[in-house]
């Protein structure tokens, strides 16, 4: 993996509704690569590559909480982390860059993808709000990566549901996500894909991508498991294929999830300490009160 992209992606400094830096960089970055590139007024950035037609689509958001993103990088045991010039620990903004890397990553490998990265998520998902609908109408599916540690699956976001239990999507997904030990299925908080649910009737997914300890002065990424991410994004495009998987924006189904759903919880690295846990009681999550993101 290219940890120096990644890394050149989290010293942009990109709070809520000063995207700018983001989107500059993501502009030269689409012009260098002979990528497609569209931003628009909220400070969405969409990239394309290949042949028009269904098309797979992957996403993140580019902002962050205001407090990181303010102090040094550091590596260290395979981690990222941030630090002052006090020697104090500050978020690095891995809630989403490590989503936007993985994005990025899956374009470069991939022939046919299309790329959203959504502004002010962060702030109640107005970029995807806001994003413009000609984005989205060959897109077959949208996986986002915005979930913490590994091995993260939303079932619902927001108390939305993402995809049919008893579909072609899930069916064909499945085997894949067990191989890539995708199997911590939860009722998740809000999320770019809520927002796109509500407005499309595309089938998502919302996977791990390695952060950890979101929107806190010790936030770290996993590098290992940013890089799994990166894999399983890519295997499960590869067996989706370009192909629409439709699902009503009201969607919902007689058919029970056929894997255990909880609601969020984070499993720590090893040698780590317990992670700090933003969530809801479980029983709160399908009704979609939730007003955190992740």
């Amino acid at each position: 993996m290219n940890t120096n992209l990644l890394k050149q992606l989290l010293n942009i400094h990109s709070p809520s509704r000063m995207e700018q830096g983001m989107v500059a960089y993501l502009a030269d970055y689409a012009r260098d690569h002979g990528y497609r590139f569209e931003t628009d007024l909220w400070n969405n950035t969409y990239l394309r590559k290949g042949k028009t037609g269904p098309v797979p689509a992957v996403c993140a958001h580019i902002d962050t909480v205001p407090t990181v993103g303010t102090g040094k990088l550091r590596q260290q045991s395979g981690r990222l982390f941030g630090m002052d010039g006090q020697g104090q620990l500050v978020g690095i903004g891995g809630d989403d860059k490590a989503g936007v890397y993985v994005c990025l990553e899956l374009l470069d490998r991939l022939d046919n993808l299309a790329v959203m990265l959504f502004a002010a998520e962060e702030i109640g998902g107005l970029g995807s709000k806001n994003a413009p609908a000609a984005w989205f109408t060959d897109v077959g599916y949208l996986i986002e990566f915005d979930c913490p540690g590994q091995g993260l699956v939303s079932y619902t976001s927001g108390g939305i549901r993402l995809f049919a239990n008893d579909g072609d999507f899930i069916q064909r997904a499945a085997p894949v996500m067990a191989k890539h030990k995708l199997t911590q299925w939860q009722y998740h908080p809000f999320s770019d894909v809520m927002v796109v649910r509500q407005r499309f009737p595309i089938s998502c997914f919302n996977l791990s991508c390695g952060y950890y300890n979101w929107h806190q002065s010790d936030e770290f990424i996993v590098l290992a498991d940013v890089e799994a991410a990166i894999h399983s994004g890519h295997a499960l495009i590869m067996a989706l294929g370009c192909k629409c998987y439709p699902f009503a924006v009201a969607g919902t189904d007689k058919v029970p999830p056929h894997f255990e759903v909880t609601g969020l919880k984070v499993t720590p690295p090893v040698n780590n300490k317990p992670q700090r846990i933003k969530s809801l009681p479980v029983a709160l999550m399908p009704a979609g009160k939730e007003v955190f993101a992740i």
